[in-house]
């Protein structure tokens, strides 16, 4: 299927992010006795860097960060962070957990350039379940579930939706058949494949049972 006709059949929604208003503390000691201290009064350690910028250690109250953490998108995330009387716009970077009770205990976020920002979006494919492709027998399979772009700092999307509810069997998505921000620049091989709908015993399956009969008969 070409871009094109994907482009007629599915129609791509690019969801802006807003930020969210996240309260921190500049950290004046470091170390791991510091950070457990933080964790006992239900602080979170956390380091902004990137942009060229000086780092920030910082803590932020760990039962927030968990609270944006558990919800879809997170990585995506714009956060404005208010520390004192300032204000950093950050996104998320990488976030720790504790090996066994799964709470957060470090945070990284990266500050905000100021043009253009390089980010993971979630690619989100509407109705997969109820499409053409599943209701005749098939398979939808989700190959990649975020790109990489590099995007205005003004345009910075939430995530990428795609309605997939007409794609038939055997049909693709490639990185280039998504929808980006003006201005924006996809930073995956546009030609890599996203998703597909395949039939019940796959592609692979299919391939095998071809060759197979393609075996001249033992005597």
């Amino acid at each position: 299927m070409s871009s094109l006709e994907l482009e007629k059949k599915f129609g791509d929604l690019v969801k802006m992010s807003e930020a969210l208003t996240l309260a921190a503390e500049l950290r004046e000691e470091l170390g791991t006795g510091a950070s457990r201290a933080l964790r006992k009064r239900g602080m979170v350690p956390a380091t902004i860097y990137g942009a060229g910028k000086e780092p920030l250690s910082i803590s932020v109250e760990e039962k927030e960060i968990t609270k944006y953490y558990r919800k879809p998108q997170y990585i995506s995330q714009l956060f404005e962070l208010e520390i004192g009387q300032k204000k950093f716009k950050v996104l998320p970077k990488a976030i720790q957990l504790h090996p066994i009770t799964d709470i957060v205990s470090h945070v990284d976020f990266v500050f905000l350039e100021s043009k253009m920002q390089k980010m993971h979006v979630p690619v989100i494919y509407l109705n997969k379940d109820v499409c053409l492709g599943v209701k005749r027998g098939g398979y939808f399979n989700t190959v990649k579930r975020f790109v990489t772009i590099l995007c205005p700092v003004g345009k910075l999307p939430r995530k990428i939706e795609i309605d997939v509810v007409s794609m038939p069997i055997g049909s693709s998505l490639k990185a280039k058949d998504l929808s980006i921000p003006e201005g924006s620049k996809l930073l995956e091989n546009p030609n890599f494949v996203i998703a597909s709908i395949v039939g019940k015993k796959g592609k692979a399956d299919e391939a095998d049972e071809a060759s197979t009969q393609a075996e001249p008969a033992k005597k």
